[in-house]
């Protein structure tokens, strides 16, 4: 049996309705016609009409979620939102490998779009992303990590490499930091309420007092952190080149026309015997 990878496919910059494009993506990754499918490649019976059984794929996969997937097919998912910047997202499974290269010639096909690619090949890993542009790989990791508890939050972090490439400004991005930094403590939050933490054969050997505080610690620093990074703005403090160079060349301006006007106001008020005075 082939490993599954499970991915999901951003867009960035689409301009047309997600549920057109999955179409048009899923010939160009995987020769795939979602309007005139084999039911039979996937295991299906004969009787079923290919012409509409990607409607029935979409509402099983609305129901159960990945556990419905069927290899090679594009689900549109909940798309991703970061400062009213929405793009959209699809959930794909593979065998064996994330679809690195089927997603390189899509790029090449609709080079106007940016993809964003996550994976992560079940059980044991690795996990990586990749950021596709024009047929080429603009940045990529890949890391260690599985479903095991402390995997992702404690020994194999990351940071989303999407939010680099959504044309966010300087301040905008220093506010995802922040954010980036409250997700990270809520996954250490999750562990010590996550079931396999709590029925660990470990669980009666934890210094329980401690438990307790860090707990609470933690707690307190997430509502610490959520209130300040609603009241905190790098707006006006980290600043484009574009609106640093116009905030100078307004403050050059403004202080032209003031010197331009003081020796006309010089000159009103009490005239000048000669310009060393000036």
């Amino acid at each position: 049996m082939a490993n599954i990878c499970k991915n999901k496919i951003s867009v960035i910059g689409l301009q047309q309705p997600p549920e057109t494009f999955v179409k048009m993506l899923s010939r160009s990754m995987f020769g795939l016609d979602l309007d005139d499918l084999d039911p039979k490649q996937w295991g299906a019976k004969e009787s079923v009409d290919g012409k509409t059984w990607y409607r029935t794929l979409l509402e099983e996969f609305e129901k159960e979620g990945s556990y419905a997937a069927r290899y090679q097919i594009l689900y549109p998912q909940k798309p991703v939102e970061k400062f009213g910047i929405v793009v959209p997202s699809y959930y794909v499974e593979t065998k064996w490998e994330a679809p690195v290269e089927e997603l390189l010639g899509a790029a090449k096909e609709f080079p106007e779009l940016t993809f964003h690619l996550t994976w992560w090949l079940l059980q044991d890993g690795p996990i990586g992303e990749s950021v596709i542009r024009d047929g080429k790989v603009l940045e990529e990791f890949q890391r260690f990590g599985s479903w095991y508890l402390f995997d992702w939050q404690v020994l194999f972090p990351t940071v989303t490499l999407l939010t680099a490439h959504l044309g966010l400004t300087l301040a905008q991005q220093a506010a995802s930091r922040v954010q980036d930094a409250i997700e990270t403590v809520e996954g250490l939050r999750r562990i010590l309420d996550d079931s396999r933490f709590i029925n660990s054969p470990f669980h009666e050997y934890r210094h329980q007092r401690k438990l307790s505080v860090t707990r609470r610690t933690l707690d307190d620093l997430l509502a610490q952190m959520r209130r300040a990074a609603a009241d905190l703005s790098f707006n006006g403090v980290f600043l484009e080149e574009a609106e640093a160079a116009g905030k100078a060349a307004a403050t050059a301006r403004e202080e032209q026309a003031d010197g331009s006007r003081v020796p006309a106001q010089l000159d009103a008020e009490e005239p000048l015997d000669n310009m060393e005075d000036l």
